[in-house]
């Protein structure tokens, strides 16, 4: 597939409405570019855990329902999130990749048609199966990998645009209460008075609860995803409003904010009512419109009337000053399900408030002094804020006490930077930190010591556990909380790996025996990576054992068994046992000491493929390390096949990230920091390179960031490099030896990023610059 065609499909999803528009407009291209008879596309319906498709059988639409499970090829493909080639589908055929296997004939049965041959592939996007892609029957062939690479590319791009859809709010202000500007109940009240009186919903959220207006353009941009326009006290020239009536403009409140030749930029507030934008394209008049959504106040003061703005702009809304009990009964549960999340974290923000008015604002209750309304809100406090870190994506979840005096603090690390998210009075951490304990069955009466324990939470049918940390400070207790999702495995592609080092990665993890690790800090992504690289090997002839602490991420046709140190279940008494069942693979969470890292030498050396992590900076510092803890040279030289060092970078927001022609002195910073030896491997013109910047948008909360990708450096125990380590060089003379040899550093993997427009500068060098 040229990529020309590839990149117009991907504008093509990126610029529509709608993942259905998207998706006619390109299936005919997609089935001329594939050249096969057919495409399906079943969807994934994630209650009854099945796929569906729907089809047209006599004019009439008709619904394809499939198991996810073997019964099919479509239920297969969801299960194993494995993409899939059959070159027939006989018995045989099926049987080869999976003894259940089998090939549902109901779809061909309803649109008469016959499947000889097909590529089953998922459509996933970070952690979610969204449905099945099949193409049916290559004409004048059959289908080869490249087919199979392509149609990996067309489903990221898909996953995206379907994720993306079902992340979209149900409302145009919705976006307020998911971050806690506003309650839900002060949020239905605003629309109601709005609708009644005949005043903007803006305007009152200003108003009466001082939301900022970038908050609400915010919340607009990422409802209706249409750029966010300010006013700026400048009004529209006069003649982008030439034969326009002003009143009409006002009473409809849209304006023209740029006219050039063929071409109308036009700003309205609701860029969904599709009988105005049509009457606008009417009176405009012109081949090309874009259209941008504005507050009707301010819609209104660019042309001209300025009496609905604000007047001083309003404070923020003021955090909530909510008090609670300090203890809770020991008898509410250690297991969080779904009725525990029935609400809102705003809602339960509402709860605390009303207590609040209630005048419930004492530093210190006793505990016959509480009400079981208020156990209960605490407790539900404390599930909210965990659903609203599972929903914000983030790792860790901070709760901080401060001064006598002066309110808490709850912090989440999402993106790998610590956001605060509110404010709690001093009067909630005690019950708050006392709940957490109860979930995590610990001790809630030692607060003089540290304490560890996990706790499990099913939210939405899915199970999530908690790795939580208590640690006394010198104004109270602090607890931290670990998401561990348990969820699937990324594919491989998503990885973001250089075609060197993917090609590099590919070759060594298939051999029969030896050692791979993926070192970093904690938080780097190690295990993501590991689980990874273990799904492109998965298969039937191969046994895969994995020992983890905890167990994250989990797969079909995988052994895992965690680790639990209570019963004596650790690491090296596990893994002995691995060596007595027949492994073919053995994946080992961490290397923690020296017999964890000396059995796993004598696994890799004995013909098992043994994948580990370790926290070490580089690639070549990891040699070292293992060399100090008391492993032999001359057997990890001989067992090593490739140590893979990485990070995880801020990846710049595809939304509204800014394209930008390097200068001079850049680009000089650029090739002196990649090397100006090996900078021409990078293939790049110094008049067509191009770096992006990060602006902000509606979609990654203004900050011009969304998401992480990994930056990679790959250690290859060539012959040079083995006969290195068995002399016990050290990590400088290791690193430049590899370097000399093809491999690339964290940091020059990095700025070939920057040149692929995926991370910038600023964000490359917070995380290697220390280093």
């Amino acid at each position: 597939m040229p990529k020309t065609q590839l990149i117009a499909i991907k504008n093509i999803f990126q610029e529509a409405q709608a993942f259905e528009m998207a998706w006619n407009k390109c299936l005919p291209d997609l089935k001329a570019l594939f050249q096969v008879d057919q495409i399906r596309l079943y969807r994934c319906d994630e209650k009854n855990s099945e796929l569906y498709a729907v089809v047209l059988k006599d004019g009439r639409p008709a619904e394809v329902r499939l198991q996810i499970s073997a019964s099919s090829v479509a239920g297969y493909t969801a299960m194993s999130l494995l993409p899939l080639i059959l070159k027939g589908i006989e018995p045989g055929d099926l049987e080869a990749v999976h003894p259940s296997l089998r090939f549902d004939r109901e779809y061909d049965k309803l649109v008469g048609f016959d499947t000889t041959s097909l590529i089953s592939m998922p459509i996933q996007h970070e952690d979610s199966l969204l449905g099945v892609l099949q193409l049916l029957n290559k004409k004048g062939g059959s289908f080869s990998r490249e087919d199979e690479a392509f149609c990996r590319l067309i489903v990221s791009i898909m996953g995206q645009k379907m994720f993306d859809e079902r992340k979209l709010p149900k409302g145009p202000y919705e976006n307020l209460v998911m971050r806690g500007l506003v309650t839900r109940q002060q949020l239905d009240d605003v629309l109601s008075r709005s609708s009644k009186r005949g005043v903007s919903a803006s305007r009152l959220l200003q108003y009466d609860f001082g939301v900022k207006a970038e908050d609400i353009g915010a919340s607009l941009e990422l409802y209706y995803q249409t750029p966010f326009v300010r006013f700026h006290d400048n009004p529209v020239p006069e003649q982008n409003l030439k034969g326009i009536n002003r009143q009409y403009l006002l009473n409809n409140l849209w304006v023209p904010l740029q006219v050039r030749g063929d071409r109308a930029v036009v700003l309205v507030h609701n860029p969904h009512d599709s009988e105005m934008l049509e009457e606008i394209r009417r009176i405009m008049n012109v081949r090309e419109y874009e259209f941008k959504v504005g507050l009707p106040e301010e819609i209104m003061a660019f042309l001209g009337d300025r009496s609905q703005l604000p007047k001083g702009g309003g404070a923020a809304k003021a955090k909530f000053e909510a008090k609670l009990p300090e203890e809770m009964d020991e008898d509410e549960g250690d297991m969080l399900s779904d009725d525990d999340f029935g609400e809102d974290l705003a809602d339960t923000f509402a709860d605390l408030e009303e207590i609040a008015e209630e005048g419930l604002e004492v530093s210190h209750v006793e505990e016959e002094d509480i009400s079981q309304e208020s156990r209960q809100l605490a407790v539900r406090f404390v599930n909210k804020v965990i659903m609203h870190a599972h929903k914000a994506g983030a790792s860790d979840i901070h709760i901080e006490p401060s001064k006598p005096g002066r309110p808490g603090m709850v912090r989440m690390r999402i993106d790998g930077s610590c956001e605060r998210v509110l404010s709690i009075p001093e009067s909630i951490i005690k019950p708050v930190i006392s709940r957490i304990k109860i979930i995590s069955n610990l001790n809630i009466s030692e607060r003089r010591l540290p304490q560890d324990g996990k706790a499990k939470v099913r939210f939405k049918g899915r199970e999530l556990e908690l790795r939580i940390a208590t640690l006394p400070t010198v104004y109270g207790e602090s607890a931290v909380l670990r998401m561990l999702s348990s969820g699937r495995a990324m594919p491989f592609d998503k990885l973001n790996l250089s075609e060197p080092n993917r090609e590099h990665i590919e070759r060594l993890v298939v051999k029969p025996h030896g050692i791979f690790l993926v070192v970093g800090p904690t938080g780097s992504g190690k295990t993501t990576t590991l689980h990874s690289i273990l799904a492109r090997i998965n298969t039937p002839d191969r046994k895969i054992w994995t020992v983890e602490d905890p167990v994250e991420i989990t797969q079909p046709g995988l052994q895992q068994v965690q680790v639990d140190p209570a019963i004596g279940l650790d690491f090296p008494r596990i893994m002995r046992s691995f060596l007595r069942a027949d492994p073919d693979v053995i994946l080992v969470g961490e290397m923690r000491d020296l017999q964890t890292a000396q059995i796993g030498v004598e696994a890799s050396l004995t013909g098992h493929m043994v994948f580990s992590t370790l926290h070490t900076n580089s690639a070549a510092e990891t040699v070292t390390r293992l060399l100090e803890m008391g492993i032999e040279s001359l057997n990890f030289s001989e067992a090593l096949h490739g140590i893979l060092a990485q990070r995880l970078v801020k990846t710049l927001c595809p939304q509204c990230r800014e394209e930008h022609a390097p200068t001079d002195e850049e680009w000089k910073f650029l090739v002196q920091q990649y090397g100006e030896k090996y900078f021409p491997e990078l293939g790049l013109d110094r008049a067509t390179a191009r770096t992006f910047r990060a602006k902000g948008c509606g979609r990654c909360s203004m900050t011009g960031y969304r998401g992480r990708t990994g930056i990679h450096e790959l250690l290859v125990a060539t012959p040079e490099i083995r006969k290195a380590i068995s002399r016990r060089m050290t990590a400088d003379e290791i690193a430049e030896m590899a370097i000399e040899q093809g491999m690339r550093t964290l940091y020059q993997d990095g700025i070939a990023k920057i040149f692929k427009g995926d991370i910038d500068i600023l964000q490359l060098q917070k995380v290697t610059l220390a280093e």
